[in-house]
């Protein structure tokens, strides 16, 4: 998912808040499901009616005792063991009784709702930590991103980890180290640049994230046992 210019990789028992007016983009991956709940403030209370942030709930007194809590910039929030349990149920009771439409069905979605934002805005006032894993939604992350000039610290953050220590556990799971995999999508997407378009080698070499043609020519002959140009000669 990206919000605005920020990427967040996604996995299961993730949820992520999205605020109105925000640019929100998604490349779902094919093992994931996905859930979207589209909320108007104004459904919770009516003094809030029309208003465009989600975050203005914060000022109804059901919410007043993590009104000063919350980090507005810990949107994406990951919910597990009893603790996801809850909130999906709570999501799956909301959904069926909308649906059922039975007496006393508005107040126990208001209800329900409550208790479920109240989850949310608990999780956001904890202190965000790194929680990814070395999986495959962190080497889909990679692959899209190792062009823009990635770096090991950086995708170690994602984790909580430190360089060093994410770098054993990436080559114990991986058997390579993040370096080697980062170079290895670069090539790739080299490859595909080279054999796909017809871009000057040197708009590649940038694209990929290189910044030294030299280095470029040195690696992608060492990983494909050709230059550049001869494997771009070679897939014509």
């Amino acid at each position: 998912h990206r919000i605005d210019d920020r990427e967040y990789p996604v996995q299961a028992g993730d949820l992520l808040l999205i605020n109105y007016r925000s640019r929100h983009t998604v490349e779902p991956l094919e093992n994931l499901r996905y859930a979207d709940i589209m909320l108007q403030p104004g459904y919770v209370s009516e003094t809030l009616r029309g208003t465009e942030d989600l975050l203005l709930l914060l000022q109804l007194q059901e919410f007043s005792d993590l009104s000063g809590q919350v980090r507005p910039e810990n949107v994406l929030l990951h919910f597990d063991g009893e603790e996801r349990q809850r909130l999906e149920f709570l999501i799956q009771w909301t959904k069926r009784e909308q649906e059922a439409n039975a007496p006393a069905g508005e107040l126990i979605r208001h209800c329900a709702l409550t208790m479920l934002l109240s989850l949310v805005f608990r999780k956001m006032s904890e202190r965000p930590s790194g929680r990814m894993s070395v999986g495959d939604v962190l080497l889909s992350y990679i692959r899209r991103n190792a062009h823009r000039g990635l770096s090991v610290s950086e995708i170690a953050r994602l984790c909580g980890y430190s360089p060093e220590h994410f770098s054993r556990v990436f080559r114990c799971r991986t058997g390579r180290s993040p370096s080697e995999y980062i170079l290895q999508c670069r090539i790739d997407r080299a490859k595909e640049l080279l054999s796909r378009t017809e871009l000057p080698v040197e708009t590649v070499l940038s694209e990929c994230g290189f910044t030294n043609r030299t280095a470029f020519f040195r690696h992608f002959t060492a990983q494909v046992g050709q230059t550049p140009l001869q494997y771009r000669k070679h897939q014509n």
